[in-house]
Order: structure tokens, then C-alpha cells, then sequence
């Protein structure tokens, strides 16, 4: 963390402070998941899928309690941080910011869908930013309601103002040009702030990269990525069915394989290893795929069959 980074930070400490003094929800909000890392080197990873805030207007949301919780249980290392949210309480949201950058290990954003208001800034916690190119994120000056004197009035447009100076400042930390610049970007069209895409958050500066699916990917790794992600949800009668029966690769399955094209919902019948005589086909993508559909759906079946 550099001392411009600490500067930012301690300046929005208050903020923070009052954020971390509300109650938790004590059971973790919906739009909060903590993965643990599976490993002590490889990356935890948190997933904030949601309003944020945990009092006030927002107190549905995703409190920095919540975060501090679940951050504790991920324990120091690297965090990977998946956001999906419009934003909500910016001192939630600063107190989130706050502890991130504080993590001990590498931090990583990744912009899933939309980084808006108090989630834009949250991201620029990351030691690394990566969005999806068609994410959006949007930035704006602190909005609030006030009922009150002319004194009020004026100590509530003092501590917004306030507010937006520092978040512009975070802005201008992570991306450059200095926080007047940001702060007309995050007032240009009123509440209404402004918007980017992926690309375009990507040339301001605000993001380090785009995700991106490789054009060299092997075809049977996507096909065998998605078979697996089909397997993990069956039953697990039907998990423990495939495990035990691994796909072989050295016979070929009969030539009828092709479902009846006139039945939609008719099976294609595929031998069984046992039926075949043994051959060599390792590089065989068709057949894999198909002797590992098949396996899947034995196993639903012997899924069906348990219950």
C-alpha cells in the first residue's frame, strides 16, 4: 500500500469506524459467500452478489460487519473478490474498501456484472482488477436525504462533499489525473453519474484488465468443463455412481449412438464397456464425450433408482 493509498485511508477512517459499529446479521446475507481456499497457497474467494449497506435504507444489504466476518474466516492469503452489485450505504461501502485494502495477501476484483455507486469503489480495493467486457460500472457523487435546519442542511452538504472528495481520490489513485477530474466524471450527469463498459473502464484506468475466453481453449476441455459442471449437480447417490465407474478410452461405442430424430426426448443407446473389445482410442474427443454423457446419465438413473 503506498502512502497516497494510506492517505485515502485514513482520511475515510471515521466513515469506516461508523460502518464497523452497526450490527451484523449474524447469519450471512443473502449475496455474500465466502469459498474457502482449498489450499493454503490457492485464493479464497468472496462473492459480494448484492445491495450493499447494513442499516438505514440498506439494511438488507451486505454489511461491512458481514464482510469483516467472512473475511476472518478466510483467514491472511490471497482473496479473490467477485462483485455483482449496484451499491448502496457509502459507508458500508468504505468500511468494505477499507478492510480489503487492509487484507494481508494479494487481493483480486473481478467485475462479474455491475460495479455501481459504492461497489465501484469497493473494487478499486483490489491489488488487481479485472472486469467481464460487458460489465458496467458507475460512478456518482454521495446522494443522501435530510430533514433539518439550515444548519443541518449545511453540515449534511459539508460531510457530502467531504465524501465525494475522497472517493474521487480513490478514483484518481488507482487511474490517475487528480480528484477534481473524477469528481466532474462522477457529477456529469447528476445523480445519474457516469457509466462504463468494460472496455471503456478498462482505457480509463479504472480496471487492469478484461476477462476474456482464450480462442486457443481446446474444444473437449470446454465440452468435458461443462459435463463436469453438469455432473456436480446431481444427486450425490448419482456423484458416487460416476466416481466409481471411470470413463475408459480403449473401446469404441456401437454406431448407433444418434437419438431418434423424430422423439425428442428419446436416448441414445451407447454400449456399455463391457460390451466392446478393446481398442486403442485416446484421441478419440467424440467418444470420451459421449461415454462421459453416458455416465452421467447412469448415474441419474441409479440416482432415481436409490431414491
Amino acid at each position: 500500500m503506498n502512502k497516497k493509498h494510506r492517505t485515502i485511508l485514513a482520511a475515510l477512517a471515521p466513515a469506516a469506524d461508523e460502518a464497523l459499529k452497526r450490527q451484523g446479521h449474524g447469519e450471512r446475507p443473502p449475496g455474500l459467500m465466502m469459498h474457502a481456499r482449498p489450499s493454503a497457497s490457492a485464493a479464497a474467494e468472496l462473492m459480494i452478489y448484492g445491495v450493499i449497506g447494513g442499516g438505514g435504507w440498506f439494511e438488507e444489504g451486505i454489511a461491512a460487519t458481514d464482510v469483516a466476518a467472512a473475511l476472518a474466516e478466510a483467514g491472511p492469503g490471497p482473496i479473490n473478490v467477485r462483485l455483482n452489485s449496484p451499491g448502496g450505504d457509502v459507508f458500508d461501502g468504505i468500511a468494505i474498501h477499507t478492510l480489503l485494502a487492509r487484507h494481508p495477501g494479494t487481493v483480486t476484483c473481478y467485475v462479474d456484472g455491475l460495479a455501481a455507486s459504492a461497489a465501484s469503489f469497493i473494487m478499486l480495493a483490489g491489488d488487481r482488477i479485472v472486469s467481464a467486457r460487458n460489465a458496467m460500472i458507475m460512478i456518482h457523487d454521495g446522494m443522501t436525504g435530510v430533514y433539518g435546519g439550515p444548519a443541518t442542511i449545511a453540515r449534511t452538504l459539508e460531510l457530502l462533499t467531504l465524501v465525494s472528495d475522497n472517493i474521487a481520490d480513490i478514483y484518481a489513485e488507482k487511474a490517475g489525473e487528480d480528484a477534481d477530474y473524477w469528481r466532474a466524471q462522477m457529477s456529469q450527469n447528476g445523480e445519474d453519474g457516469t457509466w462504463f463498459t468494460g472496455q471503456s473502464a478498462l482505457d480509463a484506468g479504472l480496471v487492469d484488465e478484461l476477462t476474456a475466453v482464450p480462442d486457443d481453449l481446446d474444444e473437449d476441455m470446454r465440452v468435458a468443463g461443462r459435463l463436469t459442471a453438469w455432473a456436480d449437480r446431481l444427486p450425490v447417490s448419482a456423484r458416487e455412481f460416476i466416481s466409481a465407474h471411470p470413463v475408459e478410452t480403449d473401446y469404441e461405442p456401437d454406431d448407433d449412438v444418434t437419438p431418434d430424430a423424430g422423439n425428442v426426448n428419446s436416448e441414445p443407446e451407447i454400449s456399455t464397456p463391457d460390451d466392446e473389445p478393446a481398442h486403442d482410442f485416446t484421441d478419440d474427443y467424440e467418444h470420451r464425450m459421449r461415454m462421459a454423457h453416458w455416465l452421467i446419465t447412469q448415474g441419474h438413473t441409479a440416482s432415481k433408482e436409490a431414491a
